[in-house]
């Protein structure tokens, strides 16, 4: 008798859906996304002075710098805590010039943002979630993604989570994250902060203590490898809970309900999705264990169990990360894109929990190709070319044209300088014009000197002998702020050179002789042609405005002026026109107000 044949096992259907396809879709949504948020207008300044003493470390072949840029606080030991951050970028322009800084700045925060969504992927186990967690994310950061090296501590600050959080015993590399880090910037106090949390989940699902107490040591240890120290614990700490200290008063680190100063409107919603994301875990998530573990029909062995609880006490982690993080955020707003990332980690998993019960109904598919869709519409009106470095930095608001005159002329000597302006002049000069101040605040100067610069700014009583008696030669001032400028023209003081954003003034008693003006530019274009608009010649005025559009196509104030010319002249059309131009050049919504604002009046009162 024949035994019967057995049937072979069917082969299982080929996945209708590539895995890996689905993950290349959510990980270059999250790309194009984090480079949508990347283009955020800062008027700041402290770029220029990061790149001048990378500059100056590199030439002279020390990290430990006695101050050669001011001569007010002269051979003072500048506490540059990002010293390495400055050698970096100096490296960076001399290798790709200084307007590649905009892919420099692209791909840290995309670096950073794509980082981020796989760990609250792996937090949450839902790609979904994550992705709209860490976009809501963006947008409460996105006012405070600046050229600047805080952006060093945004990457590292989300490696330190991967290394730690969701790890059942923490990476061996975290004290050379560390080292690195307390080398880049002041924030690296974040993660010595939150590392004790972060860690807290593997030490309470039975990991290694022995490991985890080793780990931590080398961490706290890596971060004393650096030019100064103790100081770099210490400086900030004072800072921090010094509430006498002037520089307080900076508009970057007031509170962030406070009016002046970058204000992130996200902000109050961030807060709210926070607290949002907290309750929903506290009600849905009390019996719900890890991804992993909960995939598992009989993970009731001992390291089911184990990974269930360093995934619960994750989530408290978490939740206390973002706490703590929403507390440093309130108190000075500097802090505010560290909340955002810390929100985006609760809120994931927030999500999760409630999408739960349809998530399988949703084709894996629809969601990553939206997702890119999106970004790709958010992305679209944005230039992806190295001009828009000039936007992101506002460099057209700071005195270029005046900065030419100095050096076509050699200018040297010790002069009084709009505080976010004197970076951008020891870059240009390399330390031939001494300032006042500039932004490099407390690391270097006195409060003192801070004081008498704001009495100056502020037009308060005796403020004109703070100059006089400062020791400055020059005074570069902002030419539309005219307090100063006609309180000391006239006064044992001329003015020896304008462009469109400043004005030079010297003291009449240096001995200057016969100055050059700076070879034609783009900016003098524009410095002329508003002057030239200013007097009534609104003809010469456009013709000047429109040479320096086409030798700089992307000279923001060149074609706001210009339109500035034409209503003035009356030529509604071609303001219309140009209107659309400056819109195309970059998405600026004050400025585009601020145009039509004076389009309509124009329309309003042709005659006028």
């Amino acid at each position: 008798m024949k035994r019967p044949r057995r049937r072979a096992a069917p082969t299982p259907a080929p996945e209708r859906v590539p895995e890996r396809l689905v993950t290349l879709l959510w990980y270059t949504a999250v790309a194009l996304t984090a480079w949508s948020f990347g283009y955020t207008i800062m008027r700041g300044s402290d770029l220029w002075w990061h790149i001048a003493g990378g500059r100056w470390m590199v030439e002279q072949g020390t990290w430990r710098v006695f101050d050669p840029y001011s001569f007010t606080a002269a051979g003072v030991r500048w506490l540059n805590d990002a010293w390495l951050s400055d050698v970096l970028l100096y490296l960076w322009v001399q290798a790709f010039g200084m307007e590649s800084l905009a892919l420099w700045k692209w791909g840290l925060i995309v670096a950073t943002w794509v980082l981020l969504f796989h760990l609250t992927a792996r937090l949450s186990g839902d790609r979904l979630a994550s992705y709209v967690a860490i976009t809501i994310g963006l947008a409460v950061a996105a006012p405070f993604l600046d050229v600047r090296p805080q952006l060093y501590s945004f990457l590292f600050w989300v490696i330190l989570m991967l290394g730690s959080l969701v790890q059942p015993q923490p990476k061996i590399w975290l004290p050379l994250v560390m080292l690195v880090w307390v080398n880049l910037h002041a924030s690296f106090l974040l993660g010595v902060i939150t590392l004790p949390l972060l860690l807290l989940p593997a030490a309470v699902a039975g990991g290694d203590r022995r490991r985890l107490l080793a780990i931590g040591g080398a961490c706290l240890l890596a971060c004393l490898l650096n030019p100064n120290g103790a100081e770099v614990f210490t400086r900030p700490l004072r800072y921090a809970l010094d509430p006498s200290s002037p520089f307080r008063t900076l508009g970057e680190w007031l509170p962030p309900f406070q009016p002046g100063g970058i204000q992130s409107p996200a902000y109050p919603w961030g807060i709210g999705v926070f607290v949002t994301g907290i309750i929903v875990i506290l009600l849905l998530g009390r019996e719900s264990g890890s991804p992993e573990a909960s995939a598992d029909a009989r993970g009731r062995n001992d390291q089911a169990r184990s990974e269930s609880a360093r995934y619960n006490w994750g989530r408290w982690a978490v939740i206390a990360v973002g706490v703590l993080t929403l507390a440093m955020s309130l108190r000075s707003r500097r802090f505010v894109p560290f909340f955002a990332m810390a929100q985006a980690l609760v809120m994931a998993q927030a999500l999760a929990l409630l999408l739960r019960p349809v998530a399988a109904a949703i084709p894996k598919l629809l969601p990553p190709l939206a997702a890119t869709a999106l970004a790709l519409f958010w992305l679209a009106p944005y230039p992806r070319s190295l001009y828009a470095f000039d936007y992101m930095t506002a460099e057209f608001e700071f005195p270029v044209e005046t900065l030419n005159f100095i050096e076509t002329n050699q200018l040297s000597g010790n002069v009084f300088a709009l505080y976010n302006w004197g970076g951008y002049i020891h870059l240009r000069t390399g330390g031939r014009m001494r300032v006042f101040i500039d932004g490099r605040s407390e690391t270097v100067y006195s409060d003192e000197t801070f004081l008498q610069y704001m009495q100056v700014l502020q037009e308060a009583h005796g403020w004109k002998q703070v100059v006089e008696g400062s020791g400055a030669q020059f005074v570069l001032w902002p030419r539309r702020q005219t307090g100063v400028i006609n309180g000391l023209i006239g006064d044992g003081w001329q003015s020896l050179y304008r462009d469109y954003q400043s004005v030079l003034l010297a003291r009449r008693d240096v001995g200057l002789g016969r100055t050059t003006a700076p070879p034609p530019t783009a900016h003098q274009l524009l410095a002329v042609g508003y002057e030239t608009m200013l007097q009534g010649d609104y003809a010469d005025a456009q013709r000047m405005l429109q040479q320096a559009l086409e030798r700089e196509p992307h000279l923001q104030p060149a074609c706001t002026s210009l339109v500035q010319a034409q209503l003035l002249a009356r030529n509604v059309a071609a303001a219309e026109t140009t209107i659309e131009r400056c819109r195309q050049m970059y998405p600026n919504p004050d400025r585009d107000r601020l145009l039509e604002s004076m389009l309509a009046k124009v329309r309003a009162n042709p005659a006028s």
